[in-house]
């Protein structure tokens, strides 16, 4: 019985103390930081922000509350930055859409308020955002040319090395003159790797820059740094053969005599005639063929032509040697000619060669004939125009 009188005196002091701190409490301890400002008002405030950078601006886009009392929007950043713009009743309920000029580049929070007529703020709201210059702008890249090549119409085109993926590039922009004096404005989409140039004048220089959107939402396109290239140094040399008038026959495996198919043919500069490996009489056959030819001189050589004959028996690999005293050689090059009729095939050498002796050593044909046949062989030099 003892024991249960004490725990009841416990329970009764417990229960006095809690009312004697209720009692040492203010009633409006939870809220009393509103009535110290009980009398203001607060104009409603702006919601579903979207932060839009730009170049050296800034772009906002908010929901005006319902509030018609709103009269003004003030954007505060930075050290003592401020911008307002006036909220009109037609926008009350509906998206505002604000650019802040000049605003230096840089990273910041945007404090957000509305005002009533009387001056009164809304509560605040606040956006995070960057704003982008000079800096960002010195750091773009520009795609880079690989070279400029001809087509097989004659025509100029531009292949670029292939570009890393970059969702906040939009393009490349690139202007030539063209032939009749004008400049032509190209647009080059990110994952082009080819453009053409049509009527580009080569003695000229193009220049070119990409562009960027750093933001799906940005309201400004930023532009690298244009490159400016001319256009004759990053074209292929024009090649000029060698003429044949001193050349000769220096050796060959075997010639047909039948209709004159002779080594000779190789040098005639007519794609009409050309030499055949005998098959008449005692007919010789792969790999035994070769020819040689004595160009009369030492010459520079950039490359070698080639040009098949019509119909059958065209080479398909061939080796090519090169000897200045016709006893002493060295492989050249091993080429793959195409099987096309009397139409002139260049292949170009790593570095320049000189000698006055090349061999050409057919390795096999395009079909099963024993004996190869071809219509023209020549050498040629790369000559830079301006």
């Amino acid at each position: 019985m003892k024991r249960l009188h004490i725990q009841l005196l416990a329970v009764f002091i417990t229960f006095l103390g809690m009312l004697l701190l209720t009692q040492c409490t203010p009633v409006d301890h939870f809220y009393s930081d509103y009535l110290s400002d009980g009398e203001r008002i607060y104009p409603g405030r702006i919601d579903s922000i979207q932060f839009k950078p730009g170049d050296r601006r800034a772009g906002i886009r908010a929901r005006i509350s319902t509030d018609a009392r709103v009269v003004k929007l003030r954007v505060s950043w930075g050290q003592g930055n401020t911008y307002e713009v006036p909220v009109l009743p037609t926008e009350i309920a509906g998206y505002k859409e604000i650019v802040i000029p000049e605003v230096a580049e840089g990273i910041y929070t945007f404090d957000i308020r509305t005002f009533d007529q009387e001056g009164n703020q809304s509560m605040r709201s606040e956006i995070f955002g960057r704003v982008y210059g000079r800096s960002y702008i010195n750091n773009l890249n520009n795609r880079i040319v690989n070279n400029l090549e001809y087509t097989p119409d004659d025509e100029i085109v531009l292949n670029w090395f292939v570009e890393t993926a970059d969702t906040t590039l939009l393009g490349t922009v690139l202007r030539y003159p063209n032939l009749t004096g004008d400049s032509v404005e190209v647009f080059i989409p990110p994952n082009s790797n080819q453009t053409l140039l049509p009527e580009i004048d080569i003695t000229g220089t193009f220049n070119y820059r990409n562009l960027y959107k750093p933001s799906p939402l940005a309201i400004d396109t930023f532009y690298a740094h244009p490159v400016a290239l001319r256009t004759r140094e990053l074209l292929p040399p024009d090649r000029e053969e060698y003429p044949y008038t001193t050349w000769s026959i220096a050796g060959f495996s075997s010639e047909e005599p039948n209709n004159s198919r002779l080594a000779a043919r190789l040098i005639d500069g007519r794609d009409d005639t050309f030499w055949i490996a005998r098959f008449s009489n005692n007919a010789t056959t792969y790999p035994n063929h070769w020819v040689t030819i004595d160009m009369g001189e030492p010459l520079q050589v950039n490359g070698f032509m080639f040009a098949q004959k019509n119909g059958d028996r065209k080479i398909r690999d061939m080796e090519v040697q090169v000897s200045n005293d016709n006893q002493n050689w060295e492989v050249a090059t091993l080429i793959r000619l195409v099987a096309v009729d009397r139409t002139k095939q260049y292949f170009d050498l790593p570095e320049a060669l000189t000698f006055r002796y090349f061999k050409i050593i057919p390795l096999n044909g395009h079909d099963s004939q024993q004996q190869p046949g071809l219509a023209l062989a020549g050498t040629f030099k790369n000559v830079f125009t301006n």
